[in-house]
């Protein structure tokens, strides 16, 4: 049914709604004193529905309908008592008001909402444009990336091919000392496995391996990278600790990748403290995740490069790639979960990866696919 065939018959019910209390009223003898009051009263029915319905046009229409059916009732029944018949005047009176007023408020009621209805369409139009924007940014952003990554990575690789080139022309001098002959053979060498295993980071960033997940105790992790950084750390006069993990619940990752992240953040926390110190690793849990720190006392990480630390070929250290964190932030984001860098209110740096227990919902889509084909 249209919208306006139900404006037609909502107006035919009303009016044969007033025609029926007017019937009933002149049916029924004034000697009914409650009835007959009550049928008079009966009128603001049909009225306020008239008015919500149809704004204060209808609410007078029901009103005039109403006023032309009673006044004849009043003359008839009340014309003998003038005081009497006056106050049914003013009943009429009343009708007109309360429909006026009624019809107004529901006009007003639904312009508000029909503004209320026009600024929401306009909101998910102007959403929907930021939407198209921001997916314009982030494949700009992309781009951006590519550019960085390509850049830092050909930066990189000149370095020690640079080096290699200079200590092959020197190599190639036949009048040059053994003593001399072996030490830039050593260097080249070193460059050339500095070069492998850049590119070897490159590719775990470039193809990240798919987790294979298991129920994996966050204590036995955390034990498992203190021991692996245990000779490194007491070399550099570093006590690695761990902090009670009771009552933390297994999470379902990939082992090797959650120690190659925890490795990789504590080696960088022996790298920032060289004067000693301890690192601490501690484990917690919330409502559906665990989280794992890694809190160092060194020379932390300036304010500036926070929001950087996590891109390829960002690095603090003069010898570092920047990659290895790079690396962690894939590794956490594939297991659904994130990775975050604080520094400590005295000194040194606090990273905190959260992961989630396992629950699929958590997971990205392309990570379940993954698995899924694996």
């Amino acid at each position: 049914m249209s919208v306006a065939s139900i404006r037609r018959l909502r107006l035919t019910v009303l009016i044969a709604a007033i025609v029926a209390v007017s019937l009933l009223h002149y049916a029924t003898a004034t000697s009914h004193i409650w009835l007959h009051p009550l049928l008079q009263r009966a009128y603001y029915v049909p009225i306020l529905l008239m008015a919500l319905w149809f704004g204060w046009r209808g609410g007078i229409l029901a009103a005039f309908i109403s006023a032309v059916l009673y006044i004849p009732h009043i003359q008839m029944s009340w014309g003998f008592e003038p005081e009497y018949r006056a106050t049914q005047i003013v009943e009429v009176g009343m009708f007109f008001l309360i429909g006026t007023l009624t019809g107004l408020l529901a006009d007003h009621e639904r312009a508000q909402r029909a503004h209320a209805e026009e600024t929401a369409r306009k909101l998910s139009e102007v959403y929907g444009q930021l939407q198209a924007s921001f997916e314009q940014l982030r494949r700009a952003d992309r781009l951006s990336a590519l550019g960085e990554l390509s850049a830092g990575l050909a930066h990189e690789i000149r370095n020690p091919l640079g080096s290699v080139e200079g200590a092959v022309q020197i190599l190639r001098r036949p009048e040059l000392p053994t003593d001399t002959r072996n030490e830039f053979g050593t260097l080249a060498q070193k460059e050339i496995n500095r070069l492998k295993g850049l590119l070897t980071d490159f590719l775990d960033f470039a193809r990240p391996q798919t987790p294979k997940r298991v129920p994996t105790e966050p204590g036995e992790l955390l034990e498992a990278v203190s021991k692996l950084a245990a000779e490194t750390a007491k070399m550099s006069r570093i006590q690695v600790r761990v902090e009670s993990v009771g009552g933390v619940s297994p999470v379902l990752v990939d082992p090797e990748q959650v120690k190659q992240v925890l490795l990789n953040l504590v080696i960088n926390a022996i790298q920032a403290m060289p004067s000693g110190g301890e690192i601490v690793l501690r484990a917690a849990r919330t409502l559906e995740s665990v989280i794992l720190e890694v809190q160092d006392e060194g020379v932390g990480i300036p304010p500036g490069d926070l929001e950087r630390v996590f891109n390829p070929f960002v690095t603090t250290r003069p010898d570092g790639t920047g990659l290895g964190l790079s690396i962690a932030y894939q590794i956490v984001s594939q297991h659904g979960g994130h990775i975050a860098a604080q520094r400590n209110p005295e000194r040194g740096m606090t990273f905190r990866v959260t992961l989630p227990f396992g629950s699929e919902a958590n997971l990205p889509e392309t990570v379940l696919q993954g698995e899924n084909r694996a």
